[in-house]
């Protein structure tokens, strides 16, 4: 059985079962309600005919010829039914004791002349429910209601047609309810569909599509989420894909090198002496690095980058990191200045993060021209420390800032030969392995800034 028939079952089934509960407590209430209503108003009326009782004792100074008023009737045409019943008065609704407990008068013929003493169950109802007829200063008898569970044909006509009008109504609501349950259920399985629909597509490698959905509801929150999730799905295969095509590129080169000279080797075009087989070591090295690097840059993206954490004083590791660099840079004319702040102390791994600087100097190295200046500064702010790596060069082309860290990107291919395009990338998922930030920006030069949480 569908989703859309269980909820619209489930839902008819409540509707159902709601309108049934509503009915029947509605006439319980009712019934609870009329019937407290019949004794009150017996009770206000029986108050009423004992005053007019007790002047018409005060008159006649007896009962006698009292029963012909108990006995009236009057008919009454039911429109409903279409028919006309005779009905006793007011009055026949009550039986009249005389001071001695004897019925006296009485609606009902066959309750004339019972003794409340001989009978329990009539004496009960008069202690119960008996109103005393006072007349001259004295009680001259008793007017005590007949049984009041008795209704009367008018009562029963309009209890009956409250609840004709109460069962309508449920059905009606029923109805109502069943119809909007259908539609309901509807409304809720057509997004469903149209998002099972579009998990099919994207499982048969559809990565482009997407499910529209304009509700603002849970559906829409979740169509939102799949459409987000296929996204990141289209990005992550296409960044797959674009990681799979850099890598066969940058194989590609130093594979041809060192097949093409080992051709020559094998052909005998080159001798083999050490001078010949130092372009394809070369090579090889690269290869090595090359393959060390998406290692390391793959563990990272996939949270398994080992790391040997402990407390290092980020400012004694920036000034090693800086003067193991400080040779290189005066072959090159490139001057290292320190702005290192004292008692930088941060629990990280002090292997990766001086791979992270190495790499930032390096670039900086590369694009620095003989006789500029090298600024690395380290210091604290707030619950982080900074480290920046600064040159003089030409700076980083605005278009290429936002793709700087991506694999294989390289901002200036003229300038940048030798490098992989993944010592950024692989920088920017060791700081943030570390819990910290890494960025680029102009200023008067290529500015690099990674954070690291402090102690």
């Amino acid at each position: 059985m569908s989703f859309r028939w269980k909820l619209t079952g489930a839902l008819a089934l409540v509707a159902v079962l709601t309108a049934l509960g509503t009915y029947f407590l509605a006439a319980k209430a009712l019934g609870d309600r009329f019937q407290a209503y019949r004794l009150q108003e017996r009770q206000v009326a029986g108050q009423e005919l004992a005053q007019l009782l007790g002047q018409l004792w005060e008159t006649r100074g007896s009962w006698a010829g009292v029963d012909q008023l108990f006995r009236a009737r009057v008919e009454v045409y039911l429109f409903r039914q279409g028919r006309a019943v005779s009905l006793t008065g007011q009055i026949g609704r009550y039986l009249l004791l005389d001071r001695e407990g004897r019925v006296v008068a009485s609606g009902e013929a066959s309750l004339l002349g019972r003794d409340t003493k001989l009978d329990p169950s009539l004496q009960e109802k008069a202690q119960l429910y008996g109103i005393p007829v006072i007349a001259g200063g004295r009680q001259v008898g008793t007017l005590v209601p007949l049984d009041p569970a008795v209704l009367t044909p008018l009562e029963q006509d309009f209890l009956s047609s409250v609840r004709r009008a109460a069962l309508a109504g449920g059905a009606v609501a029923l109805a109502v309810a069943l119809l909007l349950g259908a539609f309901l259920a509807a409304e809720l399985c057509a997004p469903l569909q149209r998002l099972i629909h579009a998990t099919e597509r994207i499982a048969q490698g559809d990565l482009a599509h997407r499910v529209f959905i304009r509700t603002r509801d849970e559906l829409g929150k979740l169509a939102q989420a799949f459409n987000r999730m296929a996204e990141a799905l289209e990005r992550a295969e296409a960044a797959r894909r674009q990681f799979l095509a850099d890598v066969a590129h940058e194989l590609r080169t130093p594979l041809s090198v060192i097949c093409g000279n080992l051709e020559a080797l094998l052909d005998g075009a080159f001798p083999l002496t050490p001078e010949s087989l130092a372009p394809v070591y070369e090579e090889t090295l690269h290869l090595r690095e090359l393959v060390e690097d998406l290692r390391t840059l793959t563990l990272a993206e996939t949270g398994h980058l080992p790391l040997e954490k402990e407390e290092v004083d980020l400012g004694e590791l920036v000034r090693g990191v800086a003067d193991a660099v400080r040779p290189v840079a005066a072959e090159e004319e490139v001057e290292i200045a320190l702005e290192v702040e004292d008692g930088l102390w941060a629990k990280v791994d002090p292997r990766r993060i001086r791979q992270v600087l190495g790499n930032l100097l390096s670039n900086a190295l590369r694009f620095s021209p003989p006789g500029s200046t090298i600024t690395v500064s380290a210091r604290r702010k707030g619950p982080e420390i900074w480290v920046s790596v600064q040159d003089q060069g030409p700076g980083i082309p605005p278009e290429d800032l936002p793709h700087i860290f991506e694999r294989f990107y390289k901002a200036d291919k003229s300038r940048s030969e030798g490098g992989s395009g993944l010592g950024l990338a692989i920088a920017k998922e060791i700081v943030q392995a570390h819990g910290g930030r890494i960025w680029a920006e102009n200023q008067g030069g290529a500015c690099f800034t990674f954070t690291l949480p402090a102690r």
